[in-house]
């Protein structure tokens, strides 16, 4: 699959990540920057206005990009957002974009764009580092304690559920109690609103562990923002008094997996893979 890969980078550590899978993989490789990266000195690295995607289709065919890459959390308000459904839809009126649907998923209209405009293949950032992906079983940490197989599966299928309205991709539950769910201030958000739960004494008396969950949303395509882990997860759910993570195998990206491996342990967080049913 080697080529030239542009790699649209957001913030967080799955991207000089993706960076170095390419790099050996045989790519050659630019960054299409969406938030300041200093960090990564060893390629080039250009600005990305979401205002401007003339520009960035100029930047792909200036580099003859064959592959396209999606990597890191970006955060788009919603003018932006509205601004590249007008782009991917031939220059609706703003009324009428504002009518549309502006979500996560409807983002994957611009693959065709994307490809259309430029002859790129968008591919999921676990296409070219497929050591990312969970597996199913544990992950790091203490295995899952007997009997809470049904409490993981419920988690992953509200996180599922949600997925389905295009709110988030994480959900925690206690049993088969939703406690909350990830809205548009993203997971760590998330994490610490449990936290406040738990300390308030709402969440239970402590009987049974708080599950966070993770799964893709239905309808968004797999090289778009697959959920994902990484040290930091763990240590905030250490901190907001969660004591497993379940993640969808095969479906969801494991950052830095050898600290996140590491820290579980240290911590006593259970991290581990199921597969969804309807998956």
């Amino acid at each position: 699959m080697a080529g030239r890969l542009s790699i649209f980078a957001g913030t967080g550590g799955l991207v000089p990540h993706a960076v170095a899978a390419a790099k050996a993989a045989g790519y050659k490789v630019q960054v299409l920057a969406l938030s300041p990266r200093p960090d990564l000195t060893d390629v080039k690295v250009i600005t990305a206005d979401l205002a401007n995607p003339l520009g960035i289709i100029w930047s792909l065919k200036i580099f003859r990009t064959t592959h396209i890459v999606m990597a890191g959390a970006i955060h788009l308000p919603d003018k932006a957002r509205e601004g590249l459904i007008r782009f991917a839809n031939g220059g609706e009126t703003p009324a009428q974009a504002a009518a549309t649907s502006v979500g996560d998923a409807t983002l994957a209209a611009l693959g065709s764009v994307l490809k259309k405009m430029t002859g790129a293949d968008l591919v999921g950032v676990h296409e070219i580092a497929p050591d990312l992906l969970a597996e199913q079983g544990t992950v790091g940490g203490p295995a899952v304690p007997h009997g809470l197989d049904g409490s993981i599966a419920f988690a992953l299928q509200t996180a599922q559920a949600i997925g389905a309205l295009d709110i988030g991709q994480a959900a925690v539950v206690l049993g088969r109690r939703v406690i909350a769910v990830e809205d548009i201030g993203g997971t760590d958000a998330l994490i610490a609103r449990v936290g406040e739960l738990v300390r308030a004494g709402l969440t239970g008396d402590g009987s049974g562990p708080l599950i966070l969950a993770k799964a893709v949303k239905p309808q968004q395509p797999l090289f778009a923002d697959l959920p994902a882990i990484g040290p930091d997860t763990v240590s905030n759910c250490a901190r907001a008094g969660i004591g497993i993570i379940a993640v969808e195998a095969g479906r969801s990206l494991v950052i830095e997996r050898e600290r996140l491996v590491v820290l579980a342990a240290q911590l006593g967080i259970a991290v581990h893979g199921a597969v969804l049913g309807n998956g």
